[in-house]
């Protein structure tokens, strides 16, 4: 089979976002020059402007192949039908640890967190339209989980954010070499986020309060009253009116 006539400009392209993934996860987005990268590759500066006009590209172009697959998984999700809610919560979770423990994930968390958060603030990345749109895709889930029956009747946003809460938690004890038991076993933290997520959330009969014991017509919680402590002397217990 022939090789396409591109083949070669897309193995250079990936290389570029190799060596730019491993050395703004080692020096960040600002400890890392254009030079750095292109020798990295083994390729000349200018070259790298064939294929990115600059570093702040780049450097969004890593997030935008996330995104990516991240965006797959979600609309795959939007897209069939819901016969299990946990069956279908579980499978987000546990993709979204599963991805997480990957190395270039692992990396790409670290540049968020140390350059990525400022350079969007900066106005000079765009990863809240990223952001939003995961999360309004999430909301979409939850809507329609709601919807059916499967979980309370709340706000979407908010049952969004109850979800991917402790799953970006989880991340963040990963990034920093967390030695807790959820860390090491990724697979039962996710099923049991699920469970504890559905516990609270999960459409229930309302439990009724239990009723207040009555004593003589009276709600002996709010009429309960008592005798002076009987001195030493007094033989007698006190006993209650």
């Amino acid at each position: 089979m022939a090789r396409p006539q591109n083949a070669s400009g897309e193995r250079t392209r990936q290389a570029i976002l190799d060596a730019a993934l491993t050395l703004f996860a080692e020096r960040g987005f600002f400890g890392t020059s254009i030079r750095d990268i292109a020798g990295a590759v083994g390729i000349t500066e200018s070259a790298i402007y064939n294929y990115f006009p600059g570093k702040t590209e780049l450097f969004e172009a890593l997030f935008s192949a996330e995104q990516e697959s991240v965006m797959q998984m979600l609309s795959t999700l939007k897209k069939e039908p819901i016969h299990d809610a946990r069956a279908t919560l579980t499978s987000l979770a546990l993709f979204v640890v599963a991805q997480s423990t990957e190395p270039s994930q692992q990396q790409l968390f670290r540049i968020f967190l140390s350059d990525g958060v400022r350079l969007a603030r900066d106005g000079r990345i765009h990863l809240l339209a990223s952001i939003s749109n995961r999360y309004t895709t999430l909301q979409d889930l939850m809507r329609r989980l709601v919807r059916n029956g499967a979980l309370r009747r709340a706000d979407p946003e908010q049952l969004a954010s109850e979800f991917i809460g402790p799953l970006l938690l989880w991340r963040l004890m990963k990034a920093i070499g967390s030695d807790f038991a959820i860390v090491r076993d990724p697979e039962a933290f996710a099923r049991q986020h699920v469970e504890q997520f559905l516990n609270g959330a999960g459409r229930t009969a309302a439990v009724r309060s239990p009723r207040p014991i009555e004593r003589s017509g009276h709600n002996a919680l709010t009429t309960r009253r008592f005798r002076p402590r009987p001195s030493k002397t007094d033989s007698t217990e006190a006993e209650d009116v």
